[in-house]
């Protein structure tokens, strides 16, 4: 029980160290954009935890899962320990902490202590597998914004929806391409569950597993048999992130079960029919992977019958104000209500957000946590993005293209990292890849 009990304690920092201003959980980082789910219908709404056996159990305030009989969901598994996680609902986020279990808990095939999990998400607990579902009225998908690009993008969204399409969304990280897929599916009008796979986040042994499930035995550690994503969101939606990453060896079977509408599990004789609308997501640009040979162009062709670009937000400059006050507002419950100052939105205005709706999104956490009752620039905008580098280094803006200044950010970032690209990418507020694709194509010269 000890252990149950340091997990609380963890939990409670978690929701602690988010008042603090540190930086939320690494599984929420690809793909997730603007927003969350809000508005009213929020309490009609069931939050629950679905096995795959078809028991489930409603996540309300806190649900304990493990073997041992006093847990809010009892699990007869023997690789789950006695009190193995705490699930946790914190307004519209759901928590996972692991209580010192023997065999971990995993999310989306990731080992974590503790992290967010979103509806669609697979939460694994020794060999059993659960994915989250959230039932009743829809969830606002959260695409904020009044810009051209925004409009264009809401009613290309409400017109694909209702098709058999699969879709291929396009955009850097952190415009919110998770939200997309999922306004997709809601609009759908498809029945089946909403199912997300990070392919970039799966060790590639176990993406073919992760996709078409396996048997019994099928290899080493396959000690019962798994449903794969495709039989999850059989009459629903799969959305497939980071498609880029998918490993050359597999696009051949993956492109396979998009043709016939059925997948083969790992170790099975037959195969199953499934109705699934795949949606897939990259921020890398797909016709150059095709030219390299690293993504294959039949597949290409069969994951993009529509395709949609999600702007920047740099190329929806009119929104940033629009969001930066949407954040505020989500805020006012832990940090008070707290104003712009004229100053701190001609900054959010004039700054170039290189990590998009995401970066936008924590400058304004930050700037809620420590800033005064009227925020100013030097609350959003720290000498890490912007402004006054280690050593006394500066960007000036002030007549020069964004990618200029964009340029000369990341090498200073670089340099005040002695070139860790990890660090660099966190500190201005972007994903490793991202960072890394930049290097790239600013030709930057770094170490590390």
């Amino acid at each position: 029980m000890s252990a149950l009990v340091e997990a609380l304690e963890v939990e409670r920092a978690m929701r602690g160290s988010t008042r603090r201003g540190v930086t939320r959980p690494a599984e929420e980082a690809e793909g997730e954009g603007e927003g969350a789910p809000r508005g009213g219908g929020e309490g009609r709404q069931r939050w629950v935890l679905r096995l795959e056996d078809g028991r489930e159990a409603v996540i309300d305030r806190r649900l304990t899962l493990g073997c041992a009989p006093d847990n809010g969901l009892v699990l007869d598994d023997p690789f789950v320990s006695g009190w193995h996680c705490v699930v946790r609902r914190m307004g519209s986020r759901v928590v996972v902490v692991d209580c010192g279990s023997r065999n971990g808990t995993f999310l989306g095939g990731v080992r974590v202590a503790s992290g967010e999990l979103r509806p669609g998400m697979r939460l694994t607990v020794g060999r059993t597998a659960l994915r989250m579902v959230v039932e009743g009225p829809a969830i606002d998908p959260g695409l904020i914004g009044r810009s051209a690009g925004m409009r264009k993008l809401k009613q290309q969204i409400l017109t694909v929806a209702p098709t058999r399409a699969n879709v291929l969304l396009l955009g850097e990280s952190g415009t919110g391409k998770e939200l997309a897929a999922r306004a997709l599916h809601d609009q759908s009008g498809r029945t089946g569950a909403f199912v997300v796979l990070n392919c970039g986040a799966i060790s590639p042994e176990l993406v073919e597993s992760e996709l078409f499930g396996h048997e019994k035995g099928a290899f080493t550690g396959a000690t019962a048999r798994r449903s794969g994503v495709f039989v999850e969101a059989d009459g629903g939606t799969l959305f497939l992130d980071e498609i880029g990453e998918l490993p050359i060896g597999l696009q051949s079977k993956l492109l396979r079960a998009l043709e016939e509408r059925s997948v083969r599990a790992v170790g099975a004789s037959g195969e199953r029919r499934v109705d699934v609308r795949v949606v897939a997501a990259t921020h890398r640009d797909l016709r150059t992977a095709v030219q390299e040979r690293a993504f294959r162009l039949d597949l290409f062709h069969r994951l993009s019958t529509v395709v949609l670009d999600l702007p920047s937000l740099r190329e929806r400059g009119e929104d940033v104000p629009i969001l930066a006050r949407y954040f505020l507002d989500q805020m006012a419950a832990e940090s008070g209500d707290k104003v712009f100052s004229p100053s701190a939105m001609e900054a959010l205005a004039t700054y170039g957000w290189p990590g998009n709706v995401r970066e936008l999104r924590n400058a304004v956490q930050r700037a809620a946590i420590f800033g005064g009752a009227v925020i100013q620039p030097a609350d959003l905008l720290p000498a890490s993005v912007c402004g006054e580098m280690a050593g006394g280094e500066a960007v000036a803006i002030a007549g020069r293209r964004l990618d200029e200044v964009e340029r000369e950010v990341i090498a200073a970032a670089l340099r005040r990292t002695a070139g860790n690209k990890r660090a660099a990418a966190s500190a201005l507020g972007m994903a490793k890849s991202t960072l890394c694709d930049k290097v790239r194509r600013y030709r930057i010269e770094a170490r590390g």
